[in-house]
């Protein structure tokens, strides 16, 4: 049973990483949309932690609230839309470097070599945006499940702290200062709840 659960945990941990990435990845469709309804109709009953619980219920609220349209907009505006006085940058680089392809992402290619993660063919996101991160997270996890243990928690606190939860940070403080970028306000703070959640889980003995 113990077994069991363990692998109920990872299996968890990796939806939760898609379901994020989800909102960051791409322009939201009707099948995006349609998934998220039924997945946060399912969230909104559970309790993770106060963070990411009042993201949840408020994910949930504009879900059936607002249309696909409106939420498209948000998107555009927030990370498409290069004439837009909203856009925002999700490189890791961006805010901690105050450029793009800084020594942040330097440090990441360092890091993704050390822990043997292969760029995948055909791919031009930077590493260090928030998607890829999101996706070096999840190859972690895979590793840890497994069989990689100590090394791979390392490796995952190492991410979370180094890069991925800094940029959680700066890119909700960002999207903050939009008053009608509801949604991925509370996708910013979806993000960084579920990323306090798992540092506990990356550090944990």
């Amino acid at each position: 049973m113990e077994d069991f659960n363990e692998r109920e945990v990872f299996r968890a941990r990796l939806r939760f990483v898609d379901l994020i990435k989800s909102f960051f990845q791409s322009e939201p469709d009707a099948e995006k949309m349609s998934r998220w309804r039924g997945t946060f109709s399912a969230l909104v009953k559970e309790q993770v932690n106060p963070l990411f619980d009042s993201a949840v219920r408020d994910i949930h609220k504009m879900l059936n609230e607002k249309n696909l349209s409106e939420i498209q907009n948000e998107y555009y505006e927030l990370f498409t839309n290069p004439f837009s006085n909203a856009q925002v940058n999700i490189m890791a680089s961006w805010y901690l470097d105050g450029r793009s392809f800084g020594e942040t992402l330097v440090a990441l290619r360092s890091f993704l070599a050390e822990a043997g993660i292969v760029r995948a063919e055909g791919v031009v996101d930077s590493e260090d945006s928030l998607p890829m991160l999101l996706d070096i997270l999840a190859s972690l996890i895979e590793e840890e499940k497994n069989g990689g243990g100590e090394k791979a928690r390392d490796l995952q606190s190492r991410l979370l702290v180094t890069w991925l939860q800094p940029l959680a940070k700066e890119l909700s403080a960002a999207v903050e200062k939009n008053d009608t970028a509801l949604f991925y306000r509370a996708s910013c703070r979806l993000l960084c709840g579920y990323l306090d959640l798992e540092k506990g889980l990356a550090t944990a003995s």
